[in-house]
């Protein structure tokens, strides 16, 4: 019996894929014969339908949709070879139709990032394993997948938050549609869509929710994959950096935008030295400074961030049966992103980051950044501030900060929020976690906690580190009513590592003053 072309559109990770792909098959020969070849392939064992042939009927059905995919996905060649008429199944058919995603050095932007819109939230430093089933989503990794040419080049894809995922975005509603920061500035009714909710055992502490689409979300880069025999995708992805939606390019069948990467206030400083700190700069000025040091944070992410395997499977090529998924081993791998034990690129990523603050300094000296004050406009992180897009963690009321006068600078505040994470740990029995651990500074070893088997490299910029603890300190309590459930948001929205940091402590502060009894 022949297998008819309708009955694959029966799987649903197979229909957006091939309706919106119809022309691109039809006007591609090497893929349109391997088409043809394979709806043409017929069931041997067929002998009108018996009871037990249902598997073997799906098995078939199964290899003739992953011979589809392996054609239609087929990786785009570097160069354009025109098809051979004579042997069109061996020829290179390499006319790209899947723009990379990838940095725009000049700007810190990240052009034709592929958006993943789901009802979670990322942050940076964290690592997921994702199990992608919709039809929109497994075209769009299968699309992005197949764009990487070599093994070093970095998959890049943006998570932003969208309450009701993919529901919540076919509803048309104003609230869920994907909008550009300004667009997001420029509506008056945005507010109507935050609110306020507490708890019995906390009810002075507000958490902030947003019931509409984000603009500031996170750049995600996938460490590695295995594709499932259902048609299913299992992505083990890290969160890299937070963006802000800047440019929508397209919203079907997935959304694809160009995104401007957005770092904390301590990682691009547009003030200069203390000579220039009154200096008012201009967005024209900013952008190309902002570019300097986007480009400077990604050469760390070597380091940051190691790129582990996924276990099972032979290789990305073969298919797992759900039997075949190692469940236990793959929760080792989570929830937090690890550091590379080789520190070769930190060299490089000092000199680069260096090089920016020189930069920086000298415009200022010069007077560039007062001649480039021409429209007048703001940096983007500030429109964005004064905006209410990125804004300061809520203060929680009533918490006895210990010295609170001493924290003024991230050194302080990155002394004083280790030793309310001990005093939490030793309170409540709690054991950091490794990844945690690893951010601990060398001189606190007289706390209780276990220092690390493997030390950050002396030449890792402890700014860094203190920013990757300002996200992975709140996630170790944010499961906790009063104080960290639901405001995973307000952490990739806070626009400095020195706000997060201390958001973090006074949480803990709370907690601890809490298990002391200052608090009923």
């Amino acid at each position: 019996m022949m297998v008819s072309a309708i009955s694959l559109l029966c799987l649903p990770f197979s229909v957006s894929a091939f309706i919106t792909t119809k022309q691109q098959l039809l006007h591609a020969p090497a893929k349109r014969s391997i088409l043809y070849k394979t709806l043409s392939l017929s069931r041997s064992d067929d002998n009108g339908g018996a009871d037990g042939d249902i598997d073997d009927f799906e098995s078939n059905r199964m290899d003739i949709v992953r011979s589809l995919q392996k054609s239609f996905y087929m990786p785009d060649s570097p160069t354009t070879l025109i098809p051979d008429d004579d042997n069109e199944e061996a020829a290179a058919y390499a006319i790209s139709s899947r723009p990379r995603a990838q940095l725009d050095e000049s700007t810190g932007k990240i052009t034709n990032l592929p958006l993943w819109r789901v009802g979670w939230i990322e942050t940076p430093g964290r690592r997921n394993c994702l199990n992608v089933h919709e039809g929109i989503y497994t075209h769009m990794f299968e699309s992005i997948l197949s764009t990487q040419l070599d093994t070093n080049d970095p998959l890049y894809f943006g998570h932003l938050y969208l309450p009701g995922g993919t529901k919540s975005a076919k509803s048309g509603e104003e609230r869920y549609r994907l909008k550009t920061w300004r667009e997001e500035l420029d509506d008056d009714d945005r507010f109507d869509n935050y609110s306020k909710t507490s708890t019995l055992k906390a009810p002075d502490i507000s958490t902030p929710s947003i019931d509409r689409s984000a603009v500031v979300g996170c750049l995600m880069q996938i460490a590695d994959h295995r594709r499932m025999e259902d048609g299913r995708l299992m992505l083990l992805v890290q969160a890299v950096e937070r963006f802000v939606v800047d440019e929508v390019l397209e919203t079907l069948p997935y959304s694809v935008a160009n995104v401007q990467i957005l770092l904390d206030k301590e990682d691009v400083q547009f003030k200069g030295d203390d000579n220039n700190k009154n200096e008012q700069i201009d967005e024209n000025f900013c952008k190309y400074l902002r570019g300097n040091a986007v480009t400077a944070s990604f050469f760390y992410h070597d380091y940051e961030f190691n790129k582990p395997k996924l276990p099972g499977g032979k290789d990305n090529n073969s298919y797992l049966s759900k039997d075949d998924v190692q469940w236990v081993e793959i929760s080792k791998l989570l929830p937090f992103a690890e550091y590379s034990s080789d520190d070769i690129s930190l060299n490089a990523a000092n000199e680069k980051s260096s090089s920016m603050q020189e930069s920086l300094n000298s415009s200022f000296n010069k007077g560039d950044a007062s001649s480039n004050f021409a429209e007048g406009e703001p940096p983007i992180e500030e429109q964005l501030f004064n905006g209410g897009i990125l804004w300061d963690p809520p203060s929680i009321p009533n918490v006895i900060v210990r010295r609170s006068l001493d924290t003024s600078d991230c050194d302080a505040l990155e002394t004083l929020l280790w030793l309310a994470m001990d005093d939490f740990c030793r309170a409540t029995g709690f054991n950091l976690p490794l990844e945690v651990r690893v951010l601990m500074p060398p001189e606190m070893d007289y706390l209780d906690q276990m220092p690390s088997e493997h030390a950050l490299s002396p030449l890792y910029p402890k700014i860094r580190r203190q920013r990757r603890l300002s996200y992975l300190a709140p996630a170790l309590i944010e499961n906790l009513e009063e104080v960290g459930k639901g405001i995973r948001h307000i952490w990739l929205d806070t626009p400095s590592t020195h706000a997060r940091l201390r958001g973090a402590l006074e949480r803990y502060d709370y907690l601890n003053n809490k298990m002391l009894g200052q608090f009923d």
